[in-house]
């Protein structure tokens, strides 16, 4: 592209950075240009930035904040805290299926705590044992990809969540729908998949 990303819009900045991001590919030349194209475009043209495109922002950052061999710079530090909010104040809708894990699991653990937010990356936790950092993720059809056999395989999304939440320090549990679904609402069955996945 011989203008590079200069002409990009920032939809067009957000969606390019968190590709990068969810498949894990290092470009740090790209990731460069998109500092000082975002940087700018943040600074000069802030109104135009929606909060989904920000989210997007806040993730990108975090995964190269978390990456240890990254050399590529961050975007400073007062527009990494906007996108920091703008993914703090993402609104959580919990699921049945959520409730329904949780009131399996509270039966054994009283102490969890649903929908918290996680200081280091903003995400909104599902089920979370606090003290000893495990987070239980209730993965419901939307959270993954279906292969021609039949085969359910994680999205994008939800392998960075995995991804960032095991950088900022956390065991992440992944409940998947159709596992739970095979349980059938027994309860006695439900208690024993929970231990057996936390064990």
């Amino acid at each position: 592209m011989r203008d590079g990303l200069s002409g990009f819009k920032p939809q067009a900045l957000s969606n390019t950075a968190w590709a990068f991001a969810t498949a894990g590919v290092p470009a740090e030349a790209l990731f460069a240009e998109l500092t000082q194209c975002i940087t700018h475009s943040l600074t000069e043209s802030s109104a135009s930035w929606s909060a989904v495109a920000l989210v997007q922002l806040h993730q990108w950052q975090l995964l190269l904040s978390f990456e240890a061999n990254s050399r590529v710079s961050l975007l400073p530090q007062v527009l990494r805290e906007r996108c920091c909010r703008a993914m703090q104040a993402t609104e959580a809708h919990p699921s049945r299926l959520q409730s329904a894990v949780a009131s399996a699991l509270a039966a054994f653990h009283p102490e969890l705590e649903e929908e918290i937010i996680e200081p280091q990356t903003g995400y909104s936790l599902d089920v979370a044992l606090r003290s000893s950092r495990v987070a239980i993720e209730v993965d419901d059809p939307s959270h993954f990809l279906r292969r021609n056999s039949g085969e359910y395989w994680p999205n994008g999304p939800t392998l960075l969540k995995r991804r960032l939440l095991k950088a900022a320090g956390w065991r992440v549990v992944s409940v998947p729908f159709y596992e739970w679904d095979a349980l059938g609402g027994r309860r006695e069955e439900e208690q024993a998949y929970l231990r057996s996945k936390l064990s």
